[in-house]
């Protein structure tokens, strides 16, 4: 059971980082990754917030590649 606890409350952990993490990739982040989104409308950057959540250790890798 102890197990089981533990997971959740990574998989929270990750989540949270993840949403820090996409807030400030969607506001910021994202132009230094893909140049043609910059100029974009916040709909857009709204509609990347998702994904940009679960996928925050692939974006951060990427970010981290094109500085």
């Amino acid at each position: 059971m102890k197990l089981a606890i533990l997971f959740v409350y990574g998989f929270y952990l990750y989540l949270t980082i993840g949403l820090m993490f996409s807030v400030w990739f969607v506001v910021k982040g994202v132009d230094k990754v893909d140049g043609g989104v910059s100029g974009s409308p916040w709909k857009l950057r709204l509609l990347l917030l998702p994904g940009s959540v679960l996928l925050w250790p692939v974006l951060l890798r990427k970010y981290l590649r094109s500085a």
